[in-house]
């Protein structure tokens, strides 16, 4: 069996190091176009305006779609834990990465078949398809710990995002431009191909320059294979949670926040439609979160690094979006004439008004905006906010995003207009990607590496369920109040609770648990 120096990222020679990292980010580059095109913005409308057509109504449509998302989420979310500590003990990390993305790859393929009439074709597809996506990316975020050196993995991991933004998006645009000049619908069924593609070639990056983490050194004992020593030992990390306090802390926590994260990422184009957006401006928001989430990222996985010597005026920039966005949003929209802003004339309430605006005008403001809050960050920041930015670690950079995610609750309470929309979704550009990411790398940082493909499978299981239980959340309060809107300001208190939770976790004290794990079960080199 090889060492465990193959796979240790502090022994590696720097040109290797930066080989591993690129080829791993390399993967959020490559399965980023399946959660664009095919989970966001063009398989869910081709399914209820095309495969699922033929049904009695839309909303049944809907209700499919919603069904099988459930079952495919469902499914990973039992078998990651598992999984993932087979993959710790057989040492077969990449193995179920290439299983899990392989035949989600075919199955995305294979969505260039569907046609009108065809949902039970689209449904299964669209679940195994899910379900390769999802569980490749818990193998995905267990090899983390194994690429980057601990006081990276911040960085790291905010680029993964970083890039998936960019690969994600690029092809959505390619994408968009397809179903434009094909005939029929061979744009969409062709998109979905282009994803296929894009996600396989995309992968061969890791497969080759990112090793197979080494197994654990547990021996199996007479009569006894990997499946069984796995239930083994997922019921001791379960039965020995105190040991493990810290880390299940964060659990509890980010299941809290990532609902309320979850639940604005699933709903917003929904939202946006019910208040009267356009399918073009939802779609370009789409594009503009994609695209705005690559700088944020990386800014965001900045802030907790003590080594960059920047961290003030990303500190600013990031404090100063915070205030001026909605402050400039919701003046523009009380100031500027409604046919350039979108917002409703109170004269037309009742009559199905249609939004007028200048999406031109729109745009510039926001980048002069912009710019002018580079220029302030950049003279005051350092003036102003050294020290504070010294402070900021993972914690509480994750605590800051969540206070721009509650703004973002409350002003989409009050939001009636297209410009506060594409102001707010540039707000969730800030904060999106490097929540998430931080939020990665954190729970890297709190387990062992040894056991990071039954940690990661657990984490899998938070954040799957998060995504079932938000939006099941969000319906009810919309049906309790007959309105989307309460639902929206309900999230407010989600992540208060989550960002609560989270201030009890030690993460320093998590972190020697999981370094002294390490030293238990990782082979010397």
């Amino acid at each position: 069996m090889e060492s465990a120096a193959i796979s240790t990222p502090d022994l590696l020679e720097p040109r290797e190091y930066k080989r591993r990292i690129w080829a791993w980010t390399m993967y959020d580059w490559a399965n980023s176009a399946f959660a664009t095109t095919i989970l966001a913005a063009i398989l869910p409308v081709y399914f209820s305006q095309v495969a699922a057509s033929t049904l009695a109504s839309p909303t049944l449509a809907t209700s499919y779609w919603s069904i099988g998302l459930s079952i495919s989420l469902l499914l990973v979310a039992v078998v990651s834990p598992i999984l993932g500590t087979i993959s710790d003990i057989s040492r077969g990390k990449k193995k179920f990465l290439a299983f899990f993305a392989g035949f989600g790859i075919v199955a995305t393929a294979l969505l260039v078949l569907v046609s009108t009439g065809d949902w039970i074709l689209a449904s299964i597809l669209a679940i195994v398809s899910r379900i390769g996506f999802t569980g490749a990316n818990t193998f995905y975020d267990a090899l983390l710990p194994h690429v980057a050196k601990p006081e990276d993995q911040d960085a790291v991991s905010t680029r993964g995002y970083a890039m998936g933004y960019l690969g994600g998006g690029l092809l959505l645009a390619i994408n968009i431009v397809m179903l434009q000049v094909l005939p029929g619908t061979w744009g969409a069924r062709l998109s979905f191909l282009s994803v296929a593609i894009w996600w396989a070639v995309f992968s061969i990056p890791l497969f080759r320059h990112v090793p197979e983490p080494p197994a654990a050194t547990e021996t199996l004992q007479p009569g006894e294979n990997v499946v069984s020593a796995s239930f083994k030992r997922i019921r001791e990390t379960l039965g020995d949670i105190r040991r493990y306090r810290e880390l299940f802390k964060f659990l509890i926590s980010f299941l809290v926040y990532n609902d309320g994260i979850g639940t604005i990422i699933s709903v917003a184009a929904i939202y946006g439609a019910e208040l009267g957006f356009g399918a073009t401006e939802l779609v370009l928001a789409l594009l503009l979160v994609q695209f705005v989430g690559i700088p944020f990222s990386l800014i965001f996985g900045k802030l907790p690094s003590s080594t960059e010597s920047r961290r003030p005026f990303y500190l600013m920039f990031i404090l100063l979006n915070l205030i001026s966005l909605p402050l400039v949003g919701i003046l523009g929209s009380r100031l500027l004439p409604t046919n350039l802003t979108g917002a409703i004339d109170p004269a037309a309430l009742g009559a199905d008004p249609v939004r007028q605006s200048n999406l031109g005008l729109i745009i510039g403001m926001i980048f002069a905006l912009e710019i002018i809050l580079l220029a302030i960050s950049y003279f005051l920041g350092p003036r102003v906010l050294t020290n504070l930015a010294q402070t900021f670690d993972t914690k509480r950079s994750i605590l800051l995003a969540l206070v721009i995610y509650s703004i973002v609750a409350i002003w989409g309470y009050f939001l009636n207009s297209v410009i506060e929309f594409w102001f707010l979704a540039w707000m969730v550009a800030v904060v999106q990607g490097g929540s998430q990411a931080l939020s990665r790398s954190m729970y890297a940082s709190l387990s062992p590496a040894a056991k990071s493909g039954e940690f990661f499978g657990l984490f899998g299981v938070m954040e799957k369920f998060s995504a079932i239980i938000g939006p099941i959340l969000f319906a009810a309060a919309g049906l309790l109040f007959g309105s989307s809107r309460p639902a929206i300001l309900s999230l407010i208190l989600i992540f208060l609770i989550g960002g609560w939770l989270l201030t009890r976790v030690d993460v320093e004290q998590g972190r020697q648990v999981a370094q002294a794990e390490d030293q238990q079960y990782l082979q010397p080199a």
